[in-house]
């Protein structure tokens, strides 16, 4: 049976899976070793995508759902400002995330 998981864990709704000091932006890369596209969502902040499939933007483009292509990865930056929050990350395949592929950041 597949196992849907985000840095090898399911979801765990009392986890915490990453803290972000408010005021931040980091630079993030979101591998995807599997045979299909995982459109990826991370709620409150939205993402400036610097690289898709492996291959830079022409410019930074703003996103809320980013797309990871198959067999490759996605980079962006992400402003963690404005707001000072936890909230969720998932993967926009609804049986994917229901069955794990979800994560909490806490913003502080």
């Amino acid at each position: 049976m597949m196992q849907f998981t985000i840095d090898g864990r399911s979801f765990d709704l009392g986890r915490v899976d990453q803290s972000v000091a408010a005021g931040s932006v980091e630079q993030r890369t979101i591998s995807n070793t599997s045979s299909m596209d995982h459109p990826v969502h991370l709620h409150v902040w939205p993402m400036q995508v610097i690289e898709i499939g492996s291959r830079a933007t022409t410019t930074p483009i703003w996103q809320d759902v980013v797309n990871v292509p198959a067999r490759s990865r996605t980079r962006g930056r992400i402003a963690f400002d404005e707001f000072i929050s936890t909230a969720v990350y998932h993967w926009h395949i609804l049986d994917h995330e229901d069955n794990g592929m979800m994560g909490v950041v806490s913003v502080t």
